[in-house]
């Protein structure tokens, strides 16, 4: 029988084991051996304790230390349990929130590092400000976000008057000086992109993936000419900042553990000044539950510890056609374990519970026909990986970039400009005709004068329709990838001010942390292929703000005998899996709520898919 007890003078749990149990204590993730003691060992965690039960169950006996720690370890879950499901709270709050939001603030002080899932639209960011304002304890602070919500949150930060934000920006001169004055601050608020962050900071390790290093790093083993700037361990400006919080906005975007950006926020994450690790995302699930491994590692790296280990305990998987493994979904053997873990540190409104203001969602599909140069280059490029165009012969160099042909010639015709021998340098316009944005007049005429937006996954299609628009006399502003951020600043403040009727956006440079509920309708001309993405883009109208609608209106595009139809499908059951883990129906049930809207929903997307 197995027995575990407090290492004494470690904050480990020891573990001794009969022999015939090696293999069940290898399913602890993080577990090691120590051969010169014979014992296994564990960092001090309530996920450890969990996982230990479920693991021996009954075959398993516990030392008065190690009890008497779980024990007050159990009082603070219990109670962080009973403030998430909490909708009003137990005390005077600040009047500008929401009762909900009230409750989030007090949620991510308590649980120290937690994933605030509340749905996008519902003030995610307010909460944080809140929280941050409330006491010296969480400052100097560091916010992580996209680019395109750098300035919402230096503006937010200002207006409720949390510190002086200093929001990361310019060249790299610029940068430092910023930095620099924001380092002498003890109550700054830092704001810096994802991109810019890799730059700042050193680089946390990740299995196997081997981290650059200067000669000043490693005498030995360090490469001769690598520069300090480019070193992954050196210590960067933020590493020599004291933060005591972390706040990773549009938290999603750390889901893959080998990437440098992930790893740049966990380096800052896991910082031993570092108290307070808050990730923000209303889509935590982009695929399947071992996205949120990266999430969870980020805000409580001693809890998960590691990916295989997470994965293989509380991941359903599947061999896919090419030999390998998928994840499927949620591991039914331990799938109570796993929310006994997830929820002390989640917590999610849904929008149908707690902004019950906000207008129902209608879906609506408009099914269009390539025209017959359009149909004829697709069914080239289908059967071919060849295509004729008016600029020449179109070849797609593997199956990936014939897919992403495809779904250029599903919007448009597609025309080469200036053929090289390399095909892979080749590059391509689009170019009319295209009944997509002639379905798309259609909308506009049928609106009536009402403001809308419109939203592409690819900037030619945003671009093509832009021109469109001009040529029929239409005000409107863009953002994307090509357009500065002042420009898109400028385009989002008239819109919302009423001085433009339509705005146009990439899912990339639009879909996240902006408000353009001066619209009630979005046009899709194209899905991205990320469900998070479309759901970011969808909640640009559909937040608070767009309850002076009566509904919000969702228009897809779709062009008929296209991949357009099965990448539907696709998102479909992304979307549900979101639901597996985010669990919508069930909180609001459980709040007395009313799903009516959520079934709705669901339906309307479901019949999407038919």
């Amino acid at each position: 029988m197995a027995h575990a007890e407090i290492l004494q003078g470690e904050e480990r749990i020891l573990v001794d084991t009969a022999w015939n149990e090696r293999e069940l204590i290898k399913q602890v993730p993080g577990v090691r051996w120590n051969p010169t003691g014979k014992f296994w060992h564990i960092p001090l965690t309530w996920t450890a304790c969990i996982i230990l039960r479920g693991v021996f169950r009954e075959a398993l006996t516990i030392g008065p230390e190690l009890t008497a720690w779980a024990w007050n370890k159990k009082k603070r879950v219990d109670r962080l349990l009973e403030i998430r499901t909490w909708t009003e709270p137990m005390w005077d709050y600040n009047p500008k929130l929401y009762p909900f939001q009230a409750v989030g603030s007090v949620f991510i002080h308590c649980a120290k590092g937690a994933i605030l899932g509340d749905e996008m639209g519902t003030g995610k960011t307010i909460q944080v400000l809140t929280t941050l304002q409330s006491a010296d304890e969480f400052l100097p602070a560091l916010v992580v976000c996209p680019n395109s919500v750098k300035p919402s949150w230096g503006n937010e930060a200002m207006k409720w008057g949390v510190a002086q934000p200093y929001v990361v920006t310019g060249n790299a001169t610029q940068r430092k000086n910023i930095l620099t004055e924001a380092a002498a601050d003890p109550s700054a608020i830092i704001i810096v992109n994802y991109e810019a962050l890799r730059t700042l900071t050193r680089l946390a390790p990740y299995g196997s993936t081997r981290l650059k290093r200067c000669r000043a790093c490693d005498k030995t083993n360090g490469e001769v000419n690598l520069r300090a700037s480019q070193c992954e361990v050196h210590p960067k400006e933020l590493n020599k900042i004291a933060f005591k919080t972390v706040v990773v906005d549009e938290a999603h975007k750390i889901k893959n553990p080998q990437s440098k950006q992930t790893r740049a926020v966990w380096a800052m994450t896991h910082m031993p000044s570092v108290e307070y690790r808050w990730a923000l995302t209303g889509t935590p699930l982009a695929n399947h539950p071992g996205d949120l491994w990266s999430l969870l590692h980020s805000i409580a790296p001693l809890d998960f510890p590691t990916k295989t280990g997470f994965v293989d305990r509380y991941c359903l998987q599947s061999w896919n056609p090419f030999g390998g493994l998928d994840i499927v979904g949620l591991n039914p053997a331990n799938r109570d374990e796993f929310f006994s873990l997830l929820d002390p540190r989640f917590r999610r409104m849904p929008k149908a519970l707690v902004l019950t203001q906000l207008p129902p969602k209608l879906r609506v599909t408009r099914w269009v026909d390539m025209s017959p140069a359009q149909a004829r280059a697709y069914k080239q490029l289908e059967t071919g990986l060849a295509a004729q165009t008016p600029g020449g012969t179109l070849i797609a160099a593997n199956p990936l970039v014939a897919r992403t042909r495809q779904m250029q010639f599903a919007s448009s015709m597609v025309t080469v400009v200036n053929p090289t021998e390399d095909i892979t340098d080749w590059q391509v316009e689009l170019s009319e005709p295209s009944t997509k944005l002639d379905e798309l007049e259609d909308v506009l005429d049928e609106l009536g004068g009402r403001p809308a937006v419109i939203c592409s996954e690819q900037r030619k299609l945003i671009e093509l329709a832009a021109t469109r628009l001009t040529k029929r006399g239409e005000s409107f502003g863009m953002i994307t990838g090509a357009i500065s951020p002042y420009e898109r600043e400028i385009a989002l403040r008239d819109f919302q001010a009423g001085k433009l009727r339509l705005l146009l956006f990439t899912v990339k440079a639009g879909g996240t942390g902006l408000t353009m509920t001066a619209a009630d309708t979005i046009i899709f001309l194209q899905r991205a292929d990320s469900m998070i993405d479309n759901k970011q883009a969808e909640d640009r109208v559909h937040r608070i703000g767009s309850e002076i609608h009566e509904n919000v209106t969702v228009i897809d595009i779709v062009t008929r005998g296209t991949v357009e139809e099965k990448q539907i499908g696709n998102l479909t059951d992304k979307f549900m899996r979101l639901q597996e883990i985010a669990r919508d129906r069930a909180t609001i049930l459980a709040a007395g709520g009313d799903t009516s809207d959520l079934n709705m929903e669901e339906e309307n997307i479901m019949g999407m898919r038919l």
